[in-house]
């Protein structure tokens, strides 16, 4: 009774979604997302009537099309969890090898993630899981990072994607490779079914242009702070002009040899507080080139980056509620009708 009632909610949300199985171009929408060649939301299981999620023993399959140099991301939501999603890393799965197509199994480039949006429970026991939650979004938030849940320090236990999935890649005619993401984890510790598949195609060059855009926003926030940081010094300076014309007044006032006095100690004081002020520039300088080299060193992925906070664009719904929707949106790709043609 209870994976019925799972299973009846999980389909009248994705059903609400209008998700669709088609592709699309994304050139058109670059605006909108990031870069890709194409991309879709496989939704309907193979064999089935219409959209839901695979059981195990079921599997997702779609066709795509790439050139040399294309890589296949993707993300699937483990139903049983918090925000667990398999997906590959930042770069994708490369597509050819050596000028030709790869073919075959790929789940060793799969991985099981943790978006960090919600506070992980046992596995298929979790009363914020999505069997069991009384509404999408309800868990207690977690600390907000992406990365392995291999990496986690939780004291919990988690799948690795070869539990749950096994990925294969079959190539056709003309640059068409079918990919099938089988549910296999009826076979593990962890059966659970997988949900609707948010997926895109990218090349070299527009993996090349995110990394170019994701860097024009982190520079733009470093502006932001060296203005920030400028307008602070610009108050010092008048704080200092305020307290020098003060002091002029001070001195007119005293005899000399409290004149003196008062400018030894003021040149005491003006020494210290610029000995700090270096030491304080240094320290941030060095900060900030430590950030820009890190910057500079960071590669950023489509859908998330590792060791990073989720970028907002719609992936929280994917992993916390098994709803490619909003992903789908941010992209671009069209949601026009439901297909069961896969």
């Amino acid at each position: 009774m209870r994976r019925l009632s799972f299973l009846f909610v999980l389909l009248l949300l994705i059903c609400s979604s209008v998700v669709l199985a088609d592709s699309h171009d994304g050139h058109d929408d670059m605006a909108m997302g990031m870069p890709y060649t194409e991309g879709g939301v496989a939704a309907v299981p193979v064999g089935a009537d219409g959209p839901g999620p695979a059981l195990p023993g079921g599997a997702y399959e779609f066709v795509l099309h790439a050139h040399e140099g294309d890589s296949l991301t993707f993300a699937t939501m483990l139903a049983q969890s918090n925000d667990g999603f398999l997906a590959p890393n930042e770069y994708g799965i490369a597509l050819y090898d050596m000028g030709e197509p790869v073919s075959g199994d790929v789940t060793d480039q799969v991985y099981y993630w943790d978006l960090g949006t919600e506070r992980n429970e046992r596995i298929g026991e979790g009363m914020y899981q999505a069997p069991r939650q009384p509404a999408p979004n309800s868990g207690p938030a977690g600390d907000g990072m992406v990365r392995l849940a291999s990496d986690l320090d939780d004291n919990l236990s988690y799948p690795t994607a070869d539990e749950i999935v096994a990925v294969t890649l079959t190539p056709g005619d003309m640059g068409h490779i079918t990919v099938r993401i089988e549910n296999v984890s009826d076979m593990s510790m962890y059966p659970s079914p997988i949900t609707p598949v948010f997926w895109v195609v990218q090349s070299s060059d527009d993996m090349m242009m995110m990394d170019d855009m994701m860097m024009h926003d982190d520079m733009m926030m470093d502006e932001d702070m060296d203005d920030m940081h400028d307008e602070d010094m610009d108050h010092t300076h008048d704080e200092d002009m305020d307290d020098d014309m003060h002091d002029e007044d001070m001195d007119d006032m005293h005899d000399e040899d409290m004149d003196d006095m008062h400018d030894e100690d003021m040149d005491d004081m003006h020494d210290e507080d610029m000995d700090d002020m270096h030491d304080e520039d240094m320290d941030d300088g060095m900060m900030h080139d430590d950030m820009d080299d890190g910057m500079m060193m960071m590669k950023h992925g489509f859908l998330f980056t590792s060791g990073a906070p989720d970028y907002g664009h719609g992936l929280e719904s994917l992993a916390e509620d098994g709803d490619p929707s909003a992903l789908a949106a941010h992209h671009g790709i069209g949601m026009d009708g439901m297909h069961g043609d896969m």
